[in-house]
């Protein structure tokens, strides 16, 4: 009995998961994530034996391999060709996305759909006369000259990346590093990363999977009661 509820236990996060995806399918820069599950063996324990054979979530993992770039024309969306991520200055420090859907404030500064301000090589980058070109490099020059250099970052390992929210996330300084083959492409978006298709094909496989289990605890809550009825007569 225990062994199907830790089973269902599975699918009821792989449901919140495969959920979670399926509704940011149109949010741009979203990373997919993965579970990885394990199997809790038996063990001594306090002198006993304790059962094993039990399934559990082992850790969660986030795809974070390119999405579909869409051209949008618009001068303020930034895409990513390669690894790499934009940094961003949020109230909780920095943060790092794939999400190239910026805008800019009355003052100049860019920013994104947060209003939190893109960070460049040398601080929050801002452009004067309403214009703003980007090179390939990731250089950003306004009609009144050179702004700065925008700064992307990828990430040391990609284990010790903290997602938070649909598309930021955050990592200790140490796991930071400056990206090495990232190309910026202006007027252009990262889409998610996820399959529409895929999404709904794994939620009916996890429904499907979750009424097996029910129903195999369904029959040996059955067979228990049938036990004790006989039993006592």
């Amino acid at each position: 009995m225990y062994k199907a509820l830790s089973g269902a236990i599975v699918q009821m996060h792989r449901l919140e998961i495969a959920a979670q995806d399926l509704a940011n399918v149109s949010t741009s820069g979203y990373k997919g994530q993965r579970l990885l599950f394990s199997e809790v063996l038996a063990s001594p324990s306090a002198g006993r034996e304790r059962a094993g054979g039990f399934v559990a979530v082992g850790d969660q993992r986030t795809n974070f391999f390119q999405g579909e770039v869409q051209r949008t024309a618009n001068p303020f969306h930034l895409a990513i060709q390669g690894d790499g991520f934009f940094v961003i200055r949020t109230a909780r420090g920095e943060r790092y996305t794939r999400n190239g859907n910026f805008s800019l404030k009355s003052d100049g500064t860019i920013v994104s759909q947060q209003g939190d301000p893109l960070l460049g090589e040398s601080g929050p980058l801002q452009v004067t006369g309403g214009k703003m070109d980007v090179a390939a490099d990731g250089s950003v020059s306004s009609g009144e000259g050179d702004v700065g250099k925008l700064r992307i970052v990828q990430f040391v390992e990609s284990r010790q990346a903290i997602k938070e929210g649909a598309n930021l996330f955050s990592s200790p300084a140490a796991n930071i590093r400056e990206a090495s083959n990232a190309q910026i492409m202006q007027g252009d978006l990262e889409q998610s990363n996820v399959s529409p298709i895929d999404s709904m094909v794994s939620l009916i496989t996890i429904q499907r999977q979750f009424e097996a289990y029910e129903r195999a605890m369904a029959l040996m809550d059955s067979v228990t009661q049938k036990m004790i009825s006989e039993g006592v007569n």
